[in-house]
């Protein structure tokens, strides 16, 4: 495990609390890391996380390649979760329709995260996921369960 803070995509260097060789860290080992990194958090910010950063760890190994790495982090003055993942494969990601073998991968990222991308570099690419912490004094709900919430004071 290395702690070596790395440039982003806007070439601004990102505090990272930890960083994995994924060739050589167990998933679960990453899992348990962003709770650690979250340690003052609990509830749904912290089990959206932790599926978000599973599926990119899953993604990298299923359809990247060596090397692969992944980096996560407390940015924008606390108020996001970054979790990096690099692979040395040129395969973008790319949405599918659900089915028995899988495909739901990236709808997941899409709906838990606030906001996600890739950067491609000349020897791999990042996958990079931001989520947005729940700050003291919200309604202490993940914001993708908004719409649950609106449809329930209906009643």
């Amino acid at each position: 495990m290395s702690t070596q803070p790395r440039a982003t995509e806007r070439n601004k260097p990102n505090p990272v609390d930890v960083a994995y060789d994924l060739d050589a860290t167990s998933t679960r080992d990453v899992r348990h890391g962003v709770r650690e990194v979250l340690g003052r958090y609990r509830g749904l910010t912290v089990d959206d996380a932790v599926l978000v950063a599973d599926e990119l760890v899953s993604n990298a190994h299923r359809h990247g390649d060596a090397p692969r790495a992944c980096r996560v982090g407390i940015t924008h003055q606390g108020r996001c979760l970054r979790i990096e993942v690099d692979d040395a494969s040129p395969r973008q990601p790319r949405r599918r329709t659900p089915d028995g073998s899988g495909g739901r991968g990236l709808m997941l990222i899409d709906r838990l995260s606030s906001t996600w991308g890739v950067q491609n570099y000349a020897d791999h690419k990042t996958v990079w996921v931001e989520l947005a912490l729940n700050r003291e004094g919200s309604s202490g709900h993940a914001p993708h369960l908004a719409a649950a919430r609106d449809w329930q004071s209906e009643d």
